[in-house]
């Protein structure tokens, strides 16, 4: 059996259903449509400058673009220390050039950009292509896997399929910084999503169950660290908007006081 079948195998056996379950309970509990009109917001603006006419949109509509992006946010000021921005868009429009492997096109994209964290550039290249085509490209930033520590949402998720004796950790050994290997995964996620009724967010559904689940890992792991911390981080809500590059809302934050992230650390 293949890595990916038994992935699927785990995923849809019946001692996953009280899992599927509260997951899908949980979220009904929490504005999702809001989350899904922010990210369709985001895709219409990346697709407003990848148009065919990728030559004439001003900088200030790139800008506005990218920084829609949560990696773009974070680190577009400190690129553009570095790299103008006729360079920068010319990178992102090598990213479209499908006649390369994606995981090719993310690490030339993380070449040119050595003035961020290479984990960083790959962020930015894969939400970027993700908000792009977002039914054929799954989301991918470090939250949803990371290769460099083999945490992140899918592994949190893949805990549940444990039995006696099995590390589920163990199971993503082998995806290494491809991106191309964490897609094929992915896409055997959204299978499951489907076969269990909770695909209803259409091109964005594996973006809100993934960013759910992280939710649901930082928040039982901050609880077992110190009860008090939920004073001064957002919301279950309010931390899936973040991951998804949105604002955080101001009612999602305990003190009612709009911020754009928690705090430095808060999500190491």
């Amino acid at each position: 059996m293949s890595e990916i079948d038994d992935l699927a195998e785990r995923l849809s056996d019946q001692r996953m259903d009280a899992t599927w379950q509260t997951i899908g309970d949980n979220l009904d509990q929490i504005p999702v449509d809001a989350l899904v009109e922010g990210l369709n917001s985001t895709t219409r603006r990346i697709h407003g400058v990848t148009a065919a006419n990728f030559s004439l949109i001003t900088d200030g509509d790139w800008r506005e673009a990218v920084m829609h992006l949560r990696a773009g946010r974070r680190w577009l000021s400190a690129i553009e220390r570095e790299l103008d921005l006729p360079r920068l868009k010319a990178y992102f429009q090598m990213l479209l050039d499908t006649g390369e492997p994606l995981a090719d096109r993310v690490a030339a994209m993380a070449y040119g950009l050595s003035m961020v964290p290479r984990e960083s550039a790959h962020d930015l290249s894969l939400e970027f292509v993700h908000f792009r085509t977002p039914r054929h490209v799954p989301l991918m930033s470090q939250w949803v896997y990371s290769w460099k520590t083999g945490t992140g949402a899918l592994p949190y998720l893949m805990e549940f399929t444990n039995t006696p004796g099995l590390d589920g950790k163990d199971r993503f050994s082998a995806f290494g910084a491809d991106c191309d290997e964490l897609a094929l995964r992915l896409k055997a996620l959204d299978v499951t999503l489907k076969d269990r009724g909770l695909n209803r967010w259409g091109a964005y559904s594996l973006d809100v169950v993934l960013a759910y689940l992280y939710s649901d890992y930082l928040y039982k792991m901050y609880f077992t660290t110190s009860k008090s911390v939920f004073s001064t981080i957002p919301t279950v809500f309010g931390v899936m908007a973040h991951l998804l590059g949105l604002s955080i809302p101001r009612e999602a934050v305990p003190t009612g006081v709009a911020i754009e992230t928690p705090g430095e650390g808060w999500m190491d």
